[in-house]
């Protein structure tokens, strides 16, 4: 090569995202890696020139239709984890109008202008059957222009010390995340009919990564639009379809009699189980989310349309009479769908896993007589309930089986009267989780959100004394998420983690892997409180390099600093660290 290219590059944490506009550093030229078995280890390089060039993370030659650019080729060498992977980390532009990394493509190639940086994340899978012990490995970068031979000009080093401690998998999770899906979604992105066997094949496909981030609930439609299709017909810039489905399709013959078909439902459910997914059954559409919006008035296509029924549910059957698409709107027809549903949930063994979930209901008073209706179809149905704290206090009558308040909702509960969320908690019979939506703004998984903030959600539920957390959405996506993540007028990135790939495939997140990381340090946490007399001491002494203000009425949920919660990766590495270390002592192996 006659013009050797200038490079700089060098390692970053893995909860660093480059921001065009703030200045990387290229410093660190060793990574040094930790993390136990069944778990992945993970960093990130930046490099950047003075000069165009095409970034490439595939073995093979690759020619610019831009013109005549050097090209680097990025690979990864570790004989020991052969998991290990190299992504290019693509650049979203945000709410504040800056570009931000998040979507990771371990795919094709890209042309990086003269002196803007790119980031590579590196994510190395670490079986359960790993050794312990130390790997090594390296990223190479090669460079050549047009038939010019490859030439190597940068290997970066890097060290995975893989403790001897297996992290849980399947039903020994303790962690209880629970993200809600949108099938429809998924259908209408991939070009699949609806429930169809392609549209099948592409929900295994976002199953399994949901499976492997943590999930262990299945979220389904048992009646349509649930959520009204977050009133996405009037919000028409930028353009998103969120209308779900019934799983159940109904007919009624022509004698008038209806009949009920729970294939669809059935083989759904099926595969959430193969992916430990089913414990717990989050069913909507039987009772009211919040379907009215006073903003756009009370008289919106999505009120009540049943003569006799007190609430606003919509269920599509199609009539053989006529051939006709209707909807039920009789008292007696939806209560016999209803109780046809949960006789056929409890035949099949679904039943004793399922939650009728409604979604901050709009009315208290109109919920508790939807429930009442709803009980005279199927007494025996268990409830989920996302409402404060402080009206929980103030419904005495409320029973629920799975509470799951968002953290500024407990915030302001506790600063109108300490203790009000540990009352509220004690009346479930079931999990109690913390939960985000698009609000609030901190801490939170949005584009705009931290890394560290993703990673903090798994010690959050431990400093809560909670169960896990719960999150709205995995693969909400507007139009074109690739070119524009805002849904609806969202904070951009809320209503999804991962994004749509071609061919079906799951484009893993930064946000993803930042998320997973912090529910491996809670499965940590629960392990050293269960294998250690002074687990909680331990943990609770470790959470406090985590938590800078401890009292979380005077959090600040628009704007967070490093005085309430730590935003140095050092901080989280030690945590980490004394949870492996409090495990290898207590089963002697310190």
């Amino acid at each position: 090569m006659q013009n050797k290219m200038e490079l700089l590059c060098g390692w970053q944490h893995e909860s660093y995202r480059l921001v065009w506009g703030q200045e990387p550093s290229f410093e660190r030229k060793k990574m040094e890696m930790r993390c136990c078995r069944n778990d992945f280890a993970a960093a990130s390089l930046v490099i950047r020139s003075a000069e165009r060039f095409v970034l490439l993370v595939e073995n093979r030659a690759d020619f610019s239709p831009r013109g005549k650019f050097p090209t680097v080729r990025a690979e990864v060498l570790c004989p020991g984890l052969p998991g290990a992977a190299l992504y290019r980390a693509q650049m979203h532009l945000d709410d504040d109008r800056a570009y931000k990394a998040d979507a990771l493509l371990g795919y094709g190639s890209e042309v990086v202008e003269p002196w803007l940086p790119a980031q590579l994340f590196l994510h190395i899978p670490v079986p359960a059957g790993t050794a312990p012990g130390e790997y090594e490995g390296a990223v190479r970068l090669y460079c050549r222009t047009m038939f010019e031979d490859e030439e190597l000009v940068e290997s970066l080093p890097f060290t995975v010390t893989v403790d001897d401690v297996a992290l849980p998998s399947g039903a020994e999770r303790k962690f209880h995340l629970v993200i809600w899906q949108h099938p429809a979604n998924i259908a209408r992105h991939h070009g699949a009919a609806l429930f169809s066997d392609e549209h099948f094949r592409l929900l295994e496909e976002y199953t399994r990564t949901l499976s492997e981030l943590g999930n262990v609930a299945a979220t389904v439609t048992v009646g349509d639009v649930p959520w009204a299709g977050q009133f996405c017909n009037w919000k028409q810039d930028p353009p998103s379809d969120l209308f779900e489905y019934n799983m159940v399709r109904i007919t009624r013959d022509a004698e008038g009699a209806f009949h009920y078909d729970y294939s669809v439902l059935q083989r759904y459910l099926e595969l959430c189980r193969r992916y430990g997914m089913t414990r717990e059954i989050y069913l909507f559409g039987l009772i009211r989310n919040w379907v009215t919006n006073p903003a756009f008035g009370t008289s919106v296509v999505f009120d009540n349309i049943t003569d006799d029924y007190p609430d606003p549910i919509r269920l599509r059957y199609i009539d053989e009479a006529d051939g006709c698409g209707k909807f039920m709107r009789k008292a007696a027809d939806i209560k016999a769908y209803i109780a046809a549903l949960f006789d056929w949930l409890r035949k099949e063994g679904w039943l004793e896993s399922c939650l009728v979930s409604a979604d901050e209901p709009p009315d208290m008073d109109a919920y508790n007589r939807a429930l009442a209706a709803l009980r005279e179809a199927a007494p025996d149905f268990r409830t989920q309930l996302d409402i404060s704290p402080s009206l929980i206090d103030k419904r005495p009558e409320l029973e629920f089986d799975s509470y799951t308040p968002v953290i500024s909702d407990i915030a302001l509960s506790e600063a109108e009267e300490p203790g009000l969320t540990r009352r509220a908690a004690a009346r479930c019979k079931g999990t109690v989780l913390w939960s985000t939506c698009c609000w609030p703004l901190t801490p939170n998984t949005f584009l705009r959100s931290p890394l560290l903030e993703g990673r903090l959600h798994g010690p959050v539920a431990e400093w809560l004394k909670m169960d896990g957390f719960l999150r709205w959405a995995y693969t909400c996506w507007p139009e074109d998420p690739m070119k524009d993540g805002k849904t609806m007028d969202w904070p951009t990135g809320d209503a999804f983690l991962v994004y749509p790939g071609t061919g079906g495939r799951t484009v893993y997140s930064l946000r993803y892997f930042a998320l997973k990381r912090g529910i491996g340090d809670y499965e940590l946490m629960q392990m050293v409180k269960a294998e250690r007399p002074d687990g909680e001491q331990i943990v609770d002494e470790a959470l406090k390099l985590l938590f800078r203000q401890p009292d979380i009425t005077k959090w600040n949920f628009y704007q967070a600093d490093d005085t309430q919660y730590s935003f140095d990766p050092a901080d989280y590495e030690e945590v980490r660290a004394r949870m492996v270390r409090a495990l290898l002592e207590a089963r002697g192996k310190a």
